[in-house]
């Protein structure tokens, strides 16, 4: 059976905070939620929930190695978006200025990013360790009028996916609530499902291996995007990522993964392409 694309859409019941980068004690976040995050998160839950043993029975109780091998081979996820009246914001470039949606970077920050300042204490001086004051960004759970964010995009599931999780009953036993991104000790990136049907992605999904979509010359790339041989306007990221592997399970995240070089969500493609979602979520032009 062929990849299906499903549209989703979650809300979030608290601050989601997606690991970008650092200025100054600023923890900064990203304004979307890539698919590697979702692929953590979807594989965290379903182990977490019996997947491995009431589905795939060849696996132990709590195996996540088993049960993300499965996830990253049967399923695939775009990258989800910040989304209002069941429209995502999505980054694009306008005369050279980065928007989401119809909102400048500016006018997105103020709608929906939040702070969140801690610091340690120092027990001997009853104040605040030295050097230890430091701010993490977040999405915020409500935006600016007050309204519950929502957060949502696309998936892929294959027919062994569409089985078990393929439909919005299946889909909400399972993963009805994530938790997504870091900060989780806080409390924070928890999300639960608001709707969850089958769609298309520009009436383009292929029947490969992997999904591939077909992307118009002057269209925005909707996820991290290999730039070797490909011609876009925008911004280009050296992007790598943390695994922690069975034999370091006492490490978490000590592993790094071989650095890719892609455009950024947002980047205007120059030329008409078709492009494999790969199992780490990035595009491949094929």
């Amino acid at each position: 059976m062929a990849w299906q694309a499903f549209r989703v859409t979650y809300e979030l019941r608290s601050p989601l905070h997606i690991g970008y980068h650092k200025v100054g004690n600023v923890q900064r976040t990203r304004y979307y939620i890539p698919a590697r995050n979702l692929w953590g998160a979807v594989t965290e839950a379903l182990t977490r929930r019996g997947f491995a043993d009431g589905v795939l029975r060849a696996a132990r109780p709590g195996d996540y190695q088993t049960v993300g091998d499965w996830v990253k081979k049967h399923c695939a996820f775009g990258y989800w978006f910040v989304e209002e009246n069941g429209s995502l914001l999505i980054p694009h470039y306008q005369q050279g200025q980065l928007k989401y949606g119809h909102y400048s970077s500016a006018d997105f920050e103020r709608r929906y990013l939040g702070v969140h300042v801690t610091t340690a204490l120092d027990p001997t001086a009853t104040s605040a360790q030295e050097g230890s004051l430091h701010e993490v960004e977040f999405i915020a759970p409500y935006s600016g009028d007050g309204k519950r964010t929502q957060i949502g995009g696309y998936l892929f599931l294959d027919g062994e996916a569409q089985g078990h999780l393929g439909t919005e009953k299946t889909w909400g036993t399972w993963l009805s609530v994530l938790q997504v991104g870091g900060e989780r000790r806080y409390g924070f990136g928890q999300i639960r499902l608001i709707k969850f049907q089958p769609d298309t992605w520009q009436g383009s999904v292929l029947t490969e291996s992997r999904p591939c979509l077909q992307v118009p010359d002057n269209s925005p790339l909707l996820a991290h995007t290999w730039a070797e041989g490909v011609q876009a306007r925008g911004v280009i990221e050296p992007l790598v990522g943390r695994e922690t592997s069975p034999q370091e399970s006492g490490r978490f995240g000590m592993s790094l993964t071989q650095g890719v070089v892609c455009w950024v969500p947002g980047s205007l493609l120059c030329q008409e392409a078709v492009f494999e979602i790969q199992d780490t979520g990035i595009w491949r032009r094929v």
